[in-house]
């Protein structure tokens, strides 16, 4: 198949818009006779008028190939290799070679595991990689060399009228990789495009299949999504799409009966894009806290307030049965868990409590929750007008704009 080809009147991409030092390793892969294509998300931002975080090669090179020809170069994976060339001691690009998908009449290379397809990776042509990735708007080809782009999936027309469309047939691409459900969610709303409306319907339909998927892979997909600057939004969405109830299980369940956290989720959220906006820090642990709360608050109304279980045995309970559809790394944990330890610790106001709340290293993460809660909770919003006046004066080694 010939693909449509662009020229840079048509696109309008300059070259000034292109990381310099990605022509080191352009021009060698095609000073030594391979073909070398930026692809994906750097070109897909740069149509967008949006910049880059960073820029991916393909080649029909090996990763072997590519090795050879770079005395900086390294193979990283294991499932599919992709090469690191680095331009300094800190400085790399990913290179990575066209990939194709497998027919399905090859046993050997095609499987289906619990309603998933597996496919192992091999090597193919520049038409087979094309038609093996997600999205359309993710599936152009800029030419390092001639500055064509190279279009097969109509993606540029896409692009020009802010269609947000899957190349292959919804239920197939969502059997491949479930976890496309929840890109199509956060690239609609960090790219401003419209998802088609048979993409939709099928996340609704398919939503049960992201239980499919590594839970530790959902606890960075899920990041990913909070921390775009669109988390409001985002979190509206999975609800709407029905991923939320399998993503937080024991939450959704809650919120069937105790809507005012919903409330909470939506101002918290509210407050981490603020502060990705402002260009601020957000801890990871944060937002695992704030979607989990509302099973712990259960929890210590049924057992903590009684004093049949303690609280760390409630919050392993609540960690441990989370697990099974994110798991939530071990140091991520201790911040939750100081977190939530220190919630009834704001409602002492006296000086040696002050003292020793605000000289520990997590009281700017247990505050910040302290003052969401207050935001839905009137009982709580005298306490948190006097504690935002104590820890502007507290003079902390903590970078202010950690939480």
């Amino acid at each position: 198949m010939n693909p449509k080809k662009y020229s840079q009147k048509d696109h309008g991409i300059q070259r000034s818009n292109i990381d310099s030092d990605i022509d080191i390793v352009a021009e060698t892969l095609i000073g030594n006779g391979y073909q070398a294509f930026l692809v994906g998300g750097c070109l897909r931002d740069m149509l967008l008028g949006k910049t880059p975080k960073d820029f991916d090669i393909v080649t029909e090179a090996s990763p072997n190939e590519i090795c050879s020809l770079f005395s900086n170069a390294r193979i990283i994976g294991k499932r599919f290799k992709i090469v690191h060339v680095y331009v300094n001691e800190k400085k790399y690009f990913e290179v990575s070679t066209f990939r194709s998908d497998v027919k399905k009449h090859d046993k050997k290379k095609f499987k289906k595991v619990n309603g998933l397809i597996k496919r192992d990776n091999i090597y193919g042509t520049i038409n087979q990689d094309a038609f093996r990735r997600d999205f359309t708007i993710n599936s152009l080809y800029y030419d390092l060399d001639s500055g064509i782009i190279h279009d097969y999936v109509d993606g540029m027309n896409d692009i020009k009228n802010k269609k947000l469309r899957l190349i292959k047939k919804p239920s197939l691409s969502f059997q491949e990789d479930p976890v496309r459900m929840l890109r199509a969610i956060r690239f609609e709303t960090k790219l401003g495009l419209k998802l088609t409306d048979d993409c939709r319907q099928t996340i609704k339909n398919m939503s049960h299949q992201i239980n499919g998927i590594s839970p530790y892979r959902l606890f960075d997909e899920v990041l990913k999504i909070m921390h775009s600057g669109h988390g409001v939004e985002n979190y509206k969405k999975l609800r709407e799409e029905k991923l939320f109830e399998h993503l937080f299980p024991f939450t959704h369940k809650i919120l069937e009966d105790f809507s005012i956290y919903d409330d909470f989720f939506i101002c918290a959220l509210r407050n981490t894009d603020m502060r990705i906006k402002d260009g601020l820090h957000v801890n990871p642990s944060f937002i695992y806290a704030v979607f989990l709360w509302p099973y712990y608050k259960v929890l210590e109304d049924k057992y903590i307030n009684n004093n049949s279980r303690s609280i760390d045995d409630v919050f392993r309970h609540i960690i441990e049965s989370q697990s099974k559809y994110i798991s939530i790394p071990d140091f991520f944990q201790n911040t939750i868990f100081s977190i939530w330890s220190l919630q009834s610790s704001f409602l002492n106001l006296s000086k040696r409590n002050i003292h020793y709340l605000t000289k520990l290293d997590k009281f700017r993460a247990a505050y910040d929750f302290f003052y969401i809660r207050s935001q839905i909770n009137d009982e709580f919003k005298s306490y948190a007008d006097k504690w935002y006046e104590i820890q502007k004066n507290v003079k902390s080694v903590k970078n202010k704009k950690n939480r």
